[in-house]
């Protein structure tokens, strides 16, 4: 008892106060750890245990910024304005408690500026070349080919786009028309795929009803072709249950889908137009205003089914034998590879109104302006042949809104611009996703190598991520049945889109999460 009460007098003797306020000052300006002076003088034990814990805490460092990068799309100057910047390693081990304050007050500063102001989009990197936007955007995209010439392929094929209008009630039947007229229809070997442009265009009459539908065909025609009959399209509904899947197991891609109806009617991609998924758009003005001035206004993109095209006479029967054979497995064969890449998070930075074009000068100008640019890079880089295509596409997933907000506003107007029949029309930009479906081939494997380099060293992002390919499959709950289930799915996809006073019905409200393979076996 006597050496304790010692002991704790020599503890708290002056001199040695002061030798503890001098070691903690000492540790402060050290960023909280021990001085070499201050390890070595540890019993063996004590330096043990002081390592094993700075080791955890090292390790428990190292998991956060681990993980904050591996949610991520975007990287580099982007990924910090869009998510703010990456945990700081020496931050995060500090103990100086000024320093964490001082951070803590900045980043509220900043936060309560971007709710009442919105988050100002940062200035461009480098002094505009133009003042003239065309030229200033043309300005960037040579530099950004110039940085992506050297992964491209040697023997890649021409990419060319071509836009055409058609007829809102009846876009997949002109689709087919100008197939045939424009020869491609005979000519699948040179089509990597078509797609519904995701934009909604508005007539004079407000914002909820489309003025035309456009649709985008991927192809490697440079010559004019002969006309051939227009090709066959058969559609798949995405509230249908076409594949058999447990609670757990992977889902169905819409292109999944396609190439099982494609191997059932015994066709390869050489044979195949495209597997474009259909892309529906419902908009509305809001309650009391169809032209855009009633509350709550939404014009919502999402997929309600997929399209696959190929040459007239070919695949009879196909689908007739997949429906009597339902549910059917939808395995995807072992050379099927679909590349589903994160356009989304690239829009929100250099297109974040979707009323409005690009950013020009764009703050970030190593990103491509537009998702056709990020398609052609994926075609060039990797060096895929139209013949191996059976799809490529700028396209939707889940439905998304796309109304023009700011800070404090929502805005049902739109720039106009040239629309694929030539007039000027207002525009409300969609896309979320670029797909690129495809047979591969060994040299195929050395070109996807080049775009993770490509990805990686230029883009500066991991576009994979947040895509969700072919997730696992959720158990279905009570919510998810009969009359509960529906209205569980209308708040779901209103939710995001109005204010959330009364019931909204929508072209998506039966739509499940999990197309083609919902309800799941039980």
């Amino acid at each position: 008892m006597f050496n304790k009460l010692k002991q704790i007098g020599q503890a708290l003797s002056p001199d040695a106060i002061r030798q503890g306020l001098a070691a903690s000052r000492e540790a402060m300006a050290n960023g909280g750890r021990l001085t070499p002076e201050q390890l070595a003088a540890l019993p063996p034990e004590q330096r043990a245990q002081y390592e094993e814990a700075m080791a955890r805490a090292q390790q428990s460092v190292d998991d956060t910024i681990a993980n904050e990068r591996a949610r991520r799309v975007l990287l580099g100057p982007a990924g910090d304005y869009h998510y703010g910047p990456m945990p700081d390693r020496e931050q995060m081990t500090s103990t100086d408690i000024g320093a964490h304050i001082a951070q803590a007050r900045d980043g509220f500063k900043q936060a309560l500026r971007d709710t009442v102001k919105g988050r100002p989009i940062p200035p461009p990197p480098l002094p505009p070349v133009s003042n003239d936007p065309a030229e200033q955007s043309a300005a960037e995209r040579a530099m950004r080919d110039e940085a992506r010439t050297p992964y491209l392929a040697a023997d890649r094929s021409p990419v060319v786009f071509t836009r055409i209008a058609a007829d809102r009630k009846k876009p997949l039947d002109d689709l087919c028309a100008w197939l045939g007229t424009s020869g491609l229809a005979g000519r699948p070997d040179l089509v990597y795929g078509v797609a519904r442009v995701p934009d909604h265009v508005p007539g004079k009459l407000g914002i909820g009803r489309a003025a035309i539908v456009e649709w985008e065909i991927t192809h490697a025609s440079v010559a004019a072709l002969p006309p051939a009959p227009p090709p066959t399209a058969v559609s798949f509904d995405a509230r249908e249950t076409w594949a058999a899947r447990r609670p757990g197991e992977p889902s169905v891609l819409d292109e999944d889908l396609g190439v099982e109806y494609l191997r059932a009617g015994d066709l390869g991609p050489e044979q195949c137009l495209g597997i474009a998924r259909r892309v529906a758009v419902d908009a509305s003005g809001g309650s009391g205003g169809e032209d855009g001035g009633g509350s709550d206004p939404y014009v919502l993109a999402g997929v309600t089914g997929v399209v696959v095209l190929h040459p007239a006479g070919l695949a009879v029967g196909a689908v007739d034998r997949m429906r009597a054979a339902r549910p059917l497995q939808v395995v995807p064969p072992p050379d099927l590879q679909v590349a589903v890449l994160n356009w989304l998070e690239i829009r929100r930075v250099v297109m974040p109104r979707p009323d409005k074009r690009p950013l020009v000068p764009s703050p970030f100008p190593y990103l491509p302006g537009t998702a056709a640019e990020l398609l052609q890079a994926y075609l060039s880089i990797v060096g895929i042949k139209p013949r191996d295509c059976y799809s490529a596409q700028v396209t939707q997933d889940q439905p998304g809104n796309l109304i023009g907000r700011s800070a404090h506003t929502v805005t049902t107007g739109a720039e106009k611009e040239p629309a694929a029949d030539g007039e000027l029309r207002k525009r409300f930009r969609g896309g979320s996703r670029v797909v690129v479906a495809y047979r591969d081939a060994p040299e195929y494997v050395a070109g996807r190598e080049r775009w993770a380099s490509y990805e990686r060293d230029v883009l500066q992002a991991q576009l994979s991520v947040g895509t969700a390919v072919r997730a696992p499959v959720d158990r279905q709950s009570a919510l998810d049945r009969g009359v509960l289930g529906a209205l569980v799915r209308t708040a779901e996809v209103v939710g995001d889109v109005v204010s959330g006073y009364g019931w909204v019905s929508t072209d998506f409200d039966k739509i499940p999460h999990y197309r083609y393979c919902w309800p799941p076996v039980q």
